[in-house]
């Protein structure tokens, strides 16, 4: 599942904030033979979900299931979480340094939002041009942890050559004769 604001994003931001976002189920291309093949379809579908009406009617949903009984809302929530492995986010920071008391912020770190039992969850958040990733794992599914880290990097480090390498031509091969 991946949050979905559903803020208008025109309009400015209230002063009690709080959250306004909807979790929407995204089938992630996991299968997809190349890097950039998987890469171009989780951009695809996540532009789909955010143009469909799917977020709204799941915050509507979710605002309803608020006023059930607590015993029943949490069943029901569950129900749903558990029809997904995890969690994954993308949280867009500040691009430049923040100061807290007068103290610079040297990094900012966050988790995905979570109810059922999910194994998975990654957070990803940008702050001052660097990119952190928070990883959670239940550890009775997911014993290694350590190796979703190392393969997430693997892959990063090979969208980054390829990104690096710049558009590729296929060349015209010249035929003999």
């Amino acid at each position: 599942m991946v949050p979905v604001n559903v803020r208008p994003l025109d309009e400015p931001l209230p002063r009690e904030l709080g959250n306004r976002f909807a979790l929407v189920f995204l089938r992630f291309p996991s299968r997809d033979a190349t890097p950039l093949g998987r890469l171009a379809l989780s951009k695809a579908r996540m532009d789909w979900l955010k143009a469909s009406p799917e977020a709204a009617l799941t915050f509507a949903l979710i605002s309803v299931i608020g006023r059930f009984p607590a015993a029943l809302e949490r069943r029901v929530v569950d129900f749903f979480a558990d029809k997904a492995i995890g969690v994954t986010t993308n949280v867009a920071g500040p691009r430049e340094v923040r100061l807290l008391a007068g103290v610079p912020v040297t990094g900012v770190l966050g988790w995905v939002p979570g109810s059922g039992r999910h194994t998975l969850g990654f957070c990803i958040v940008t702050y001052d041009d660097a990119v952190r990733v928070g990883i959670m794992a239940d550890e009775s599914v997911v014993p290694d942890p350590e190796s979703l880290l190392v393969a997430l990097e693997d892959e990063v480090a090979l969208l980054v050559r390829i990104g690096a390498a710049g558009p590729t031509t296929p060349r015209r091969r010249r035929r003999r004769t």
